[in-house]
Formats: C-alpha cells, sequence, structure tokens
C-alpha cells in the first residue's frame, strides 16, 4: 500500500471516530465526580412510576439530575417542537418518535419495552366486564383517553376503526381524559365502571385489575426513547438513554414494574469499539486511537 492510500485510510478511521464520538460517547461524569448537570426528559405519562425508580437508580451512580415532564405523548411532542428545549423524548408509542424523526427533531433512538392495551375495572370486576358488547351497555360507565392526545386513545381508535368497532365504542363512551393515569384515577375513585389503559400503568393501581379482549389484542405500544436533536448535551443524554435501555439497568426497572423490556445490552458506562485493520495500518491509527480513548473514555480493541 503506498503513502497516499495509507493516508487516505487513515483519515477515514478518524473520521469515523469522530463521528461515533459526537453519536455515542460516554459522558465526562462518573461516581466520583463531584460535578451536577442536569437533562430536561419529556416522558409519557404511563412510564411515570417505572421512570421515577429509574430516575432513583441513575442519579445515585451518576452526578445527573433529571427534570422530568410528563404529560400526553403529543402534547409532548408539541413541547418539544415548538420550544427547542429538552434532551431525551419518551413517548408511550415509538410512533411519534417516527413522526418526530420525520421533523428532524430527534437523532438516536433506543427501544424500551413494550405494553398492552387493556380495560381496568375494580378488583374483582364487580360490573361483569368479560367482552367488548359488555361495554358498549348502558348502564357502564367507560372512560378513555383522548386520541388526539394519549398513545393509548390513539392505538385503541386506530385498531378498533380498522375493525369496525371504533365508532361504537366512541358512542358508549362517557368521558374523555387527558392521560392514561387519568383514566385509571377515574375507574380507582368510582368515577367510572371501566376504562382502556396500558397494563403496566396498573402496576400501581392495586386496586383495579385487567380484563384482555380480543378486539385489543392488537393494540400494543412499543416504547422507544429519543434524544433530541437540539440537546445541549447529547453525549449525557445518549449516556442515559443507553441506562434507560440496558437489561441489567433500566430493563430491569421495567420489567418490575409489568412492562415487557426490549431485550437491551448489558450496561457498560464507556461502550467499547472493536475496530479489524490490517497491519499496514497500525502506524498510522495508533496514535489516533490512543488520544480518541483518553478524550473519550473509550475502549478500543
Amino acid at each position: 500500500m503506498n503513502r497516499i492510500s495509507l493516508v487516505l485510510l487513515a483519515t477515514l478511521v478518524l473520521g469515523v471516530a469522530l463521528v461515533w464520538s459526537l453519536r455515542d460517547s460516554p459522558p465526562a461524569t462518573n461516581s466520583n465526580s463531584t460535578e451536577t448537570r442536569s437533562l430536561l426528559v419529556y416522558c409519557a405519562a404511563s412510564n411515570r412510576a417505572v421512570m421515577e425508580a429509574v430516575r432513583d437508580d441513575y442519579e445515585a451512580e451518576y452526578p445527573v439530575k433529571l427534570e422530568i415532564q410528563y404529560g400526553p405523548s403529543q402534547t409532548l411532542l408539541a413541547s418539544v417542537d415548538v420550544s427547542g428545549k429538552g434532551d431525551l423524548y419518551l413517548p408511550a408509542d415509538d410512533s411519534y418518535l417516527q413522526v418526530a424523526s420525520s421533523r428532524g427533531l430527534v437523532k438516536e433512538i433506543l427501544p424500551l419495552a413494550e405494553m398492552s392495551a387493556v380495560v381496568a375495572v375494580a378488583k374483582s370486576n364487580p360490573r361483569r366486564v368479560k367482552q367488548f358488547s359488555d361495554l358498549l351497555a348502558d348502564e357502564l360507565r367507560i372512560v378513555q383517553a383522548s386520541p388526539d392526545a394519549a398513545a393509548i386513545g390513539k392505538l385503541t381508535r386506530d385498531v378498533l376503526t380498522a375493525a369496525g368497532q371504533w365508532d361504537s365504542l366512541h358512542a358508549a363512551t362517557s368521558a374523555y381524559r387527558t392521560t392514561v393515569t387519568d383514566v385509571a384515577n377515574d375507574v380507582k375513585v368510582g368515577a367510572a365502571d371501566a376504562g382502556i389503559v396500558f397494563d403496566a400503568v396498573l402496576h400501581e393501581y392495586p386496586e383495579l385489575e385487567a380484563v384482555s379482549l380480543p378486539e385489543l389484542r392488537d393494540a400494543k405500544a412499543n416504547i422507544a426513547v429519543g434524544v433530541i436533536a437540539g440537546a445541549k448535551q447529547p453525549s449525557l443524554a445518549l449516556h442515559f438513554a443507553r441506562y434507560l435501555a440496558a437489561r441489567d439497568r433500566g430493563g430491569l426497572r421495567y420489567a418490575e414494574y409489568g412492562f415487557q423490556p426490549a431485550n437491551g445490552d448489558i450496561w457498560a458506562d464507556a461502550p467499547e469499539i472493536t475496530l479489524y485493520a490490517g497491519s499496514m495500518l497500525r502506524p498510522a491509527i495508533e496514535e489516533t486511537i490512543k488520544a480518541f480513548e483518553q478524550r473519550e473514555g473509550v475502549r478500543v480493541t
């Protein structure tokens, strides 16, 4: 290989390393640091309980303060779009992240977990809700989350519209609420007899139980988190996103709180890169790799 080719290849390797460092480098912080930084996270209300648990874990392990804004997925998406602020966006379904990505609002997206739509009723199911037709009874008070604001409402409407059953449920619905937790709270306090919620939400409601219906079988939410394109600390934001997705960190919490976690990687504070290169390239790239490892806290093998 001549000198020009060697230089070109070395430049290419350096470019790849620099691009990776912008995407995936861990924050220059650890549990021994005295500096505290912060991240602003927009998080769907359905993930509040698990996110609070993960926040406690992460803040105990790293000197980072998580500022979390909870709300309906669509409302949070509008906040990301209009405010231009924030570091991470975690809606209740990844369809919102697809929209955000198409608008250039998010970059990296990491899958986290799955949850399913069910009917929430009081313990022991006193109104005997067992099938879809029971939801349409005149004497049953059923509430839903708004399809125009919350993921559970949107998924329910999409699935039932495809099956030709949405209009009848819409007509039978007593009221629409802003979030899925508002629906669960209505059923909890007796303001409603039944409500459509995500199964994982009921982990925090021991007074309620779930009724699974075949009509809602396809109403499943795939949860993912996206790093906002305008994040002020993208490396730190990605660090927390990887922590959420790791099977032995956030994944454990998602399983504990009734979600079906994605099969994420084992947690590593500094991810390892494996680089395959011919022996002729070694003199040209060893110095670059050494500097890269020292700067980014990443091991390259």
